[in-house]
Order: C-alpha cells, then sequence, then structure tokens
C-alpha cells in the first residue's frame, strides 16, 4: 500500500495540521486499546487466531502510512480486537514490523547509494546501529512490561468506589 500510495501519501508528512489531528485520533485509538486491555478476558496467542483475524491485525498496519498514527500502535490495538492477549498482541506486532522495516531498507538504501557521500554513509551506518540497539533494548523492555503486567493482573483487586 505504501509504494501504491507513496506520492500522495508523502504531500501529507509536510501538513503538521493534519500530523497533529492524527496525533489526536492515535491517541484515541490506543486510550481503546487500554479499554479492550482491561475487559478482555481473551488470552489467545496468535497461532491460535483464525486466517482472517491474522489478516485484521497485518492490515491494520497499513494506518500507520498515515502521519501521526503508530504503527506498533495499531497493530497491538488490532491484536487486543482480535482477542490476543498483551503479550501475544506485542509479540505480533514487532514480528509484523521485520518485513516493513526490511522493504523500507531494501527502497532506502539504494538512494543513500547513489546520492550520498562516504561521510553519509558513515553517518547512516552509525545511526542504523544505535537505532537497531535501541530498538531492540526497547523491544526487550516493553516485553518485560507486557509480560510482567499480565502475570500481575489476575491478582490485582478491582478498584471499588469509596461508599460515604
Amino acid at each position: 500500500m505504501g509504494l501504491v500510495f507513496e506520492k500522495a501519501l508523502s504531500a501529507n508528512f509536510a501538513r503538521p495540521a493534519l500530523a497533529a489531528s492524527f496525533l489526536v485520533l492515535n491517541g484515541v485509538v490506543l486510550l481503546i486499546g487500554e479499554r479492550l486491555r482491561r475487559s478482555s478476558r481473551a488470552k489467545e496467542g496468535a497461532s491460535e487466531l483464525s486466517l482472517w483475524q491474522t489478516i485484521a491485525v497485518g492490515t491494520s498496519q497499513v494506518l500507520a502510512l498515515i502521519p501521526g498514527i503508530s504503527r506498533s500502535g495499531v497493530t497491538v490495538v488490532g491484536g487486543l480486537a482480535s482477542g490476543l492477549g498483551v503479550e501475544a498482541a506485542a509479540r505480533f506486532s514487532f514480528l509484523l514490523a521485520t518485513p516493513i522495516i526490511l522493504a523500507a531498507g531494501v527502497l532506502e538504501v539504494p538512494k543513500l547509494l547513489e546520492y550520498g557521500t562516504a561521510r553519509t554513509l558513515e553517518v547512516a551506518l552509525f545511526g542504523g546501529a544505535v537505532a537497531g540497539l535501541a530498538a531492540y533494548g526497547s523491544t526487550a523492555l516493553l516485553m518485560l512490561l507486557f509480560r510482567r503486567r499480565e502475570v500481575e493482573a489476575p491478582h490485582r483487586p478491582k478498584h471499588r468506589p469509596v461508599q460515604r
């Protein structure tokens, strides 16, 4: 979808008001995801989803082509809406990022090689290595937090309003 609509979509990245509006919408989507997480009793793993559920989760990342929409956020919410538990939805979301990142690299690295200088390539390689390490570390931390939260959730007492 990104290749098909590349020119139309890239024009929208130069429009700050549009990106700001979609950032607000992204916040609403994440709030819906939190509500789904709290109300959901489903703890399905990705291997237990139907073909149509996996397609729904995978295609939800198309929304991230819109400036201001988080790819991982919409795929995690899509996973929760499809019946995945929090940890499985996060794992599935991070797994879905792999082909997208690879495709972006295949498309953009040749441009860098063609138009870049030796210094540009050094900076790009260093930046790529730092970004990769940061992505790996933050993903590991998030998965740890999701795992802890899912384990602790059944043991937490429900909030009860104070009676007067």
